[in-house]
């Protein structure tokens, strides 16, 4: 639970506030905010690759050690289970040590984890290696985002954070079919065939990611985030390089953006889990959370298995793989639309709309009658797809205030994680039960679910990071407040003077300064 502000505090959290949104406003897009984004970008690819690149090496792997369509969602487990605890302890470490040195040390773990995979013995020893990439991992979607949507101005947030997105949801997963079937196909005898190749695909990411590692040294920290920590001179310094499209110290002058005293803290530490569950964030938390599970379950588990459905259906392995990757494109396409609306297309108008379009792409593939359509609806459901994942991880930073932005959304973050980890290996069961008819039976009724959890989130479409931590903080102020507080209130928003409630001498030290700052930020 949150410390309560005293009236000077607000007073000083509030300019904060101010001076930053009108700071980065006045900044702009500048060169160092574009690498910043591509370098959360590329993170991001590695991160959709290395996730589902274990479905495409599944036939192989399967074939290799005789292993059942339930220990092959094992591995997503696995995977999936590593990326929710890795995001979980991110999102905690990012708002504690900060968001730089949380995103620069992830991919080490995830280095190592992928050279254990390519070398694993057997299965016990796959999965302890899927677990470490998932964990090194983790911190990637969750910190990236967190990162980006606090590192560029207001009326872009959203089409780069999708930007983002894009790179993952969308490249990253074209990717991770492209690289599969360029390894395990035509580059199959090269690798050493269909016994050995699988390793190289699973490892083959090592390399680039420990030069991601180098170049992420010279990422600045969040401005949003020092401020929590009163580190105002540090918070000037970088936004001073932003203006100057720099990312490292150049020993250039420091504009005083922000000009409040130095070793302000806004907030003094919290219970973070505690903190998304209390007040308004709650209902915020539930939907986010609800959401995320029935959308990335859904379209983790089609990811995952559509190799696996058609070699079932009767294709050769090397053909499912050629097939995938052209549904894929479906899902490239998606997120660049997703992309391109995320900062002009209402957050749930477009997410509640684009379940219900899921829903039909969905029955639409496993009711075609002939290959071309199973193409089609195959490409239009992970088009539906991408499109709703880009605008769930936009929408997802601007439900939470800054002081636990990193841990809201690495929590949300940690339930998608959990979705890809607890849905594919019941949906192996369905599968081998039911076939492709009951997976997509499954998939129905989660996209259904989520677009009734929709209908409960807000709208956030145009609100500054700025506006939401202050909103936040003044309901957060009522819904505490004692019943003379809030007569206190009304009185002030009404021009009328408070009536004196009996027995509340104690409630009326509720300073008028105190009063007058909460009517403001629930008036804007």
């Amino acid at each position: 639970m949150s410390t309560q502000l005293t009236p000077e505090e607000a007073a000083i959290s509030q300019r904060q506030h101010s001076q930053l949104a009108s700071a980065m406003d006045k900044i702009g897009l500048g060169k160092a905010q574009k690498i910043i984004i591509l370098l959360v970008a590329i993170g991001t690819i590695f991160d959709a690759i290395e996730q589902f690149n274990i479905g495409y090496a599944a036939p192989d792997i399967k074939r290799v050690w005789a292993l059942q369509d339930f220990q092959v969602g094992l591995l997503s487990t696995a995977t999936f289970g590593g990326v929710a605890i890795g995001c979980l302890l991110a999102g905690m470490a990012g708002d504690l040590l900060g968001r730089k040195i949380t995103y620069l040390y992830n991919l080490a773990l995830y280095t190592l984890g992928a050279l254990v995979c390519a070398f694993a013995p057997d299965y016990t020893v796959l999965i302890i290696g899927r677990i470490m990439v998932g964990i090194g991992l983790g911190g990637e979607l969750n910190t990236g985002v967190t990162i980006v949507s606090e590192m560029v101005p207001t009326k872009v947030r959203g089409a780069c954070t999708a930007i983002v997105q894009v790179a993952g949801g969308g490249l990253g997963i074209f990717l991770s079919s492209a690289l599969s079937w360029a390894i395990l196909v035509p580059g199959g005898t090269v690798f050493g065939g269909a016994d050995t190749s699988w390793r190289w695909l699973l490892g083959v990411l090592a390399v680039p990611a420990l030069l991601v590692f180098v170049y992420r040294r010279y990422m600045p920290e969040s401005p949003r985030y020092l401020l929590t920590r009163g580190r105002v001179h540090e918070a000037n310094r970088v936004l001073s390089l932003l203006s100057r499209g720099r990312l490292r110290n150049d020993g250039g002058e420091v504009t005083d953006y922000v000009q409040t005293p130095e070793g302000h803290v806004t907030r003094t530490e919290s219970v973070r889990l505690l903190d998304i569950f209390r007040g308004t964030l709650r209902r915020r938390t539930a939907v986010l959370w609800i959401v995320s599970f029935m959308a990335f379950g859904a379209q983790d588990t089609i990811t995952i298995f559509m190799p696996s459905i058609l070699v079932n259906e009767g294709y050769a392995v090397a053909t499912s793989l050629g097939f995938t990757l052209i549904i894929n494109v479906g899902g490239l396409v998606g997120s660049i639309l997703g992309s391109f609306g995320a900062h002009r297309l209402r957050r749930k108008i477009v997410l509640g709309y684009g379940c219900l379009a899921a829903v039909v792409t969905a029955i639409g593939f496993v009711m075609s009658p002939n290959l071309g359509l199973v193409l089609l609806f195959g490409s239009l459901f992970q088009l539906m797809s991408m499109v709703l994942n880009t605008l769930i991880w936009v929408w997802a930073p601007e439900m939470y205030p800054t002081r636990v932005r990193a841990f809201g959304v690495g929590a949300s973050v940690f339930i998608a994680s959990a979705a890809g980890s607890i849905i594919p290996p019941f949906a192996g069961r369905v599968l081998e039960s039911f076939g492709a008819l009951g997976i997509f039976g499954l998939v129905v009724a989660m996209y259904l679910i989520a677009a009734v959890a929709v209908r409960f989130g807000p709208e956030t479409l145009g609100k500054t990071l700025e506006q939401i931590s202050e909103l936040d903080d003044a309901v957060e102020r009522l819904e505490i407040a004692t019943p003379n507080d809030l007569a206190g209130l009304e009185g002030e928003a009404s021009g009328q003077p408070a009536p004196e409630a009996p027995g509340s001498q104690e409630s009326a030290n509720l300073s008028s300064s105190q009063r007058s700052d909460g009517s403001r930020a629930v008036q804007r």
